[in-house]
Order: C-alpha cells, then sequence, then structure tokens
C-alpha cells in the first residue's frame, strides 16, 4: 500500500486538529480534509474520531501513527547505514557526559582514542542527567556516557564500570585522621555515616544522580546530613571539601585520574553494603549506533577496566 504524504496523517494526530494542521503545513484546510477522506477511503476504516470539532485518533489511527513511525525509524537506520559506508570510516560521534565526568575521564582516553582512530571526530554534549535523557531521545547525542538508573524506556546501555560512591574528606579532618588510623592498610576503609550526622556537607544538585543514590541512602537510614552548599560541579564539591568546608560524595571512577586532589582528600565506603552505582553506555534502542560510537564503548570499557584497581 502506497501512502502519499504520510507525514500529514502524522502531522493532524499530531495537532490534534486539521485547521491547525494546515497551518503548519502551509497548506490549505479544505486540501488537508481531502487527503483524509482519500486515506480513510483507500484503508476502509476512520482514523480519527469528530466530536464537536475535535479530533481524537481512533484505534486503527493508532496502529497506523506507530506503523509509519516504525518504518522512518528503520528508514532512518538504512539511511544512516549507508552513510557510514559511504564514508569509508570516516565519522563523527556525540558524546554526552556530566561536566565532571568530562574533565576526569576524557584528558587521559580520548587523545588515545582518537590516536588511534584518525577518522574518527568527538563533539562533546555536557549536562546533568535529565539534560542527557533528553538529548538521548531527542537524538541530539549518539550516546551518553552515565549513571543508571534513565527514566525512559526506549533506551539501550552497556555497562562499563559498578563504582563505588566515595565519602570524601579533608584529610587535616579530626574525624578523617581517627578513621584512617582505625583501618590502616585496608583497600577499601569504611565509614559510618551516623558519625557525620552533625557534619557539614556540600552536596550536588537534586537532578543530579549521585544526589538520588546519596538521598535514598540517607531516607533509608533515616538520616539527616547538614547541607552547606550545592553546586552542579562535582569538582567544585571535591576542591571544596579538600579546603576542609565540608564532606561530600563522590563517584570511585573519577577519584582515579591525575586530576583528582588525592594527597588532600581521604575516601571512604559507607553503608553496607557499600553505596554503589553503575556507570553505563546509553543510546536510544531505536537509533543506528554507528561503529565508531561502538568503538568508543568498547575502548572505554577496556581503558576503565585497566584502571579499576583502587588506589586507597
Amino acid at each position: 500500500m502506497f501512502l502519499p504524504n504520510y507525514e500529514y496523517f502524522l502531522r493532524i494526530a499530531q495537532m490534534k486538529s486539521i485547521s491547525r494542521a494546515a497551518e503548519s503545513l502551509y497548506i490549505s484546510q479544505p486540501a488537508l480534509t481531502k487527503y483524509l477522506h482519500k486515506l480513510e477511503a483507500e484503508l476502509g476504516v476512520e482514523l480519527f474520531e469528530r466530536k464537536q470539532g475535535a479530533l481524537r485518533i481512533t484505534e486503527a489511527g493508532q496502529f497506523l501513527w506507530e506503523y509509519i513511525r516504525r518504518v522512518n525509524g528503520e528508514t532512518d537506520l538504512l539511511r544512516a547505514y549507508i552513510e557510514e559506508i559511504k564514508a569509508k570510516g570516516r565519522c563523527t560521534i556525540t558524546i554526552g557526559m556530566a561536566l565532571w565526568r568530562a574533565s576526569v575521564l576524557l584528558p587521559e582516553f580520548l587523545p588515545v582514542f582518537l590516536e588511534h582512530h584518525p577518522l574518527i571526530s568527538v563533539q562533546l554534549f555536557e549536562g546533568s542527567a535529565a539534560k542527557m535523557e533528553s538529548a538521548i531521545m531527542d537524538d541530539t547525542v549518539d550516546l551518553c556516557i552515565m549513571n543508571l538508573p534513565v527514566n525512559y524506556a526506549n533506551v539501550a546501555y552497556e555497562p562499563i564500570f559498578e563504582e563505588h560512591i566515595f565519602l570524601a574528606g579533608s584529610r587535616q579532618d579530626p574525624l578523617i585522621q581517627k578513621l584512617r588510623e582505625e583501618q590502616a592498610g585496608f583497600e577499601y576503609p569504611s565509614a559510618d555515616i551516623r558519625k557525620f550526622a552533625q557534619k557539614p556537607f556540600i552536596f550536588t544538585q537534586p537532578d543530579q544522580h549521585i544526589t538520588e543514590f546519596v538521598n535514598h541512602m540517607l531516607s533509608r537510614l533515616d538520616l539527616a546530613l547538614t547541607c552547606v552548599l550545592r553546586t552542579a560541579n562535582v569538582t567544585t564539591a571535591i576542591n571544596l571539601a579538600a579546603s576542609g568546608l565540608g564532606f561530600t560524595f563522590v563517584p570511585e571512577l573519577g577519584t582515579r585520574s591525575a586530576f583528582f586532589p588525592a594527597d588532600r582528600l581521604s575516601l571512604f565506603t559507607v553503608d553496607d553494603p557499600p553505596l554503589r552505582c553503575t556507570l553505563a553506555a546509553v543510546y536510544k534502542r531505536s537509533s543506528y549506533l554507528s561503529s565508531g560510537a561502538q568503538l568508543f564503548i568498547q575502548e572505554l570499557k577496556e581503558f576503565v577496566r585497566q584502571h579499576s584497581s583502587y588506589n586507597g
């Protein structure tokens, strides 16, 4: 069956009005009405119910909507695949990361990756977890390196690293010094978060994954911590903690970076079992994942594996 100008049907379904759809398509309302009548006559079913001037899509219309969107998606995949073949390995991939993730991962990983794959260009999209999820769904990015979970259903992901969320505090703090003395030699020293109930904390913003993980732990323990400052930048939280302003929480992987102030901060696991999260490459399930993007994921996994030994 051939459906001429099926974009017209999609626009009517989107706008729920023939007049508004016609205006947005820059065609006359009678022409669009004639198109819809012809399409319904060809299919032998009503695609919309018309009640008091408003349109409501029927079961048949919903099925057609989903069919057209599926065909469009498969066509886009085919075009992307053909374009990749024509490019002969040359491609641009757009990677989404939180600001801090990018600052601690990319300086060590990206130069080596680009040296190995000179035909691949990388563009960076930085933002909060919510912004990255939206960027995945509207195809702004090819993939995002972010913590799970993701709120949208139409996504796929590949786990990269199961990481601790550490409590971080200045090595000059008396409580930190006491904990270090008590657990000297431990690979993963631990701290009872209840002992920090009266201590000042620097927290990330509510829409950031690390905040959600910490809040879930605190809620389960029925514990409140004193927030002296919130910041969207984990680097800011880390540097303020290193200066002695307060304590903070930091994902494990970035603590192995040469840019992490390990000489001024001590790290401790918290909770039982220890608080952890999954870092993953997340991408839209219905989008084409280029070979360049797949290479990025696989080599990042290998990079992380090689840097997965915590130095204490």
